[in-house]
């Protein structure tokens, strides 16, 4: 059973039961009713009767059952004449012998005698021929012999009156209940409409379709259950998103690093193989003997390299207050070639850093500065200061960066001109390595760059005071 259905029943079933409960109490309050008011004006009937009968046999008191039954004769006579034929009425004696009686065959003795032995003002009902009769009973007073009067009257109209309510009632609880469930279940779909969007987006979604998305505008519980929803499946979409970039990275990665391997690997065998195959002249055996060291020193490079980014990919990086002059002494002694094209425009500030990291850092950024602009042009390192954060950068000359390349870059293997980097000895790793170590400080390395004006690569740290 469908909610919507379980909805409309439950809006359906309290108005039926109010309905029938409201109309059975209505209906049997006013037939009550009807039976007390002719109860009483056949009471007040039945002792006008009784006075006149009493009368009447209070002269004959004497008389033989014969002349009292032709006096009740008379009586009866009269009563038709006055138009009161229906005026059904019983004389009985001791023992419940019938004197005279005009009632209908079809009302029962027992029921007439039950009304002359019952207790005044009790009120009994008989059924005859399909017609309800009430009876009322009383004893005659002031005659010398015990006499009871027993009256029967046609309760038929009020029965039936009840029984047309009844059918009348049924009639329009059916029309209520139509039009009710109609209501029900229009109000129901009306309601239950959000949670079919909810139903429909669901399966999408579990089929795959990351786009699925609800469009629940209610203003209650359900357009905030909505709104839930798309921010759950918009996580999704974003979690599916990154473990396919994640998945191309690894595929990019392992082929990258295949080819790396593959080079020089394919170098090394085949001059060595040049070695085994026989005595070489000294100019062609000291040519193999330099690839194979010179391959070989890549190898150990990309080796060193690999585990240094592994390393910061595990993190635990110990932070220690770092003074940028210091910092300048080491990254100037490791860059010799490069020192007379190096502008340092760095602020005497200190940082929280890893001091080692930081200048491996600065000095890969400058590694692929110098690569990058061949032109001999000088390559900045520079500070900026701004509410407790030193920004840290290093600037070139060079012919930039494409937009299409600037989300690649940092990658492992990554290569924009890639005959320039391996001629150079790159491996593709510094820039990774470099943002490895700038989340390692809790910070991106930040890529600005323009073709024909250079690239700009920083990171901001947390400044030391004092």
């Amino acid at each position: 059973m469908k909610f919507s259905q379980k909805l409309a029943a439950a809006i359906v079933l309290p108005v039926c039961m109010a309905l029938s409960a409201g109309g059975t109490w209505s209906i049997h309050r006013n037939f009550f009713r009807s039976l007390d008011m002719a109860t009483q004006a056949h009471t007040a009937a039945q002792i006008s009767q009784r006075y006149e009968l009493e009368m009447n046999l209070g002269q004959a008191e004497n008389a033989d059952p014969t002349e009292l039954f032709s006096q009740l004769m008379q009586y009866a006579d009269q009563q038709r004449q006055m138009g009161k034929e229906e005026n059904w009425f019983a004389v009985m004696g001791e023992n419940g012998s019938v004197l005279y009686s005009n009632i209908p065959q079809t009302i029962p003795y027992q029921s007439q005698r039950g009304a002359a032995s019952a207790a005044e003002q009790t009120v009994l009902y008989a059924t005859g021929a399909g017609r309800q009769y009430q009876l009322l009973g009383t004893q005659m007073r002031g005659l010398s012999r015990p006499l009871w009067l027993v009256n029967v009257y046609d309760m038929s109209p009020q029965f039936a009156e009840r029984d047309r309510q009844i059918r009348q009632h049924l009639m329009l609880e059916v029309v209520v209940l139509l039009l009710a469930a109609g209501a029900a279940a229009v109000v129901s779909h009306c309601m239950t409409e959000p949670l079919r969007q909810l139903e429909t987006a669901s399966r999408k979604l579990a089929r795959g379709d990351l786009t699925a998305r609800t469009q629940i505008e209610s203003g209650d519980e359900l357009e905030r259950l909505g709104n839930t929803f798309n921010g759950m499946a918009q996580a999704v979409c974003e979690q599916m998103q990154a473990l396919q970039e994640e998945s191309m990275r690894q595929k990019r990665f392992v082929g990258a690093f295949n080819h790396e391997l593959k080079t020089p690997m394919t170098a090394i065998f085949g001059y060595a193989n040049l070695l085994r195959s026989g005595e070489q002249p000294p100019e062609k055996r000291h040519r193999a003997a330099d690839y194979i060291y010179h391959e070989s020193l890549r190898l150990e490079n990309l080796s060193r390299e690999l585990l240094l980014l592994l390393g910061l990919e595990k993190g635990g990086v110990e932070m220690k207050p770092v003074s940028l002059a210091t910092v300048k002494g080491e990254l100037f002694r490791s860059l010799p070639e490069q020192e007379k094209r190096l502008l340092w425009q760095c602020k005497e500030t200190t940082v929280q850093a890893n001091k080692e990291l930081l200048v491996t850092l600065l000095r890969n950024l400058i590694v692929n500065a110098a690569v990058a602009d061949t032109t001999g042009k000088s390559i900045r390192i520079w500070s900026q200061d701004s509410k407790g954060k030193v920004r840290i950068g290093v600037t070139d000359c060079g012919p930039g960066i494409p937009e299409e390349e600037v989300a690649r870059i940092k990658e492992p293997f990554y290569r924009i001109d890639k005959s320039r980097s391996r001629e150079a000895g790159g491996n593709g790793l510094g820039l990774a390595i470099c943002e490895q170590i700038a989340q390692a400080h809790n910070t991106d390395l930040q890529i600005e760059s323009r073709l024909g004006q250079g690239t700009t690569l920083s990171i901001i740290l947390q400044e030391v005071q004092g």
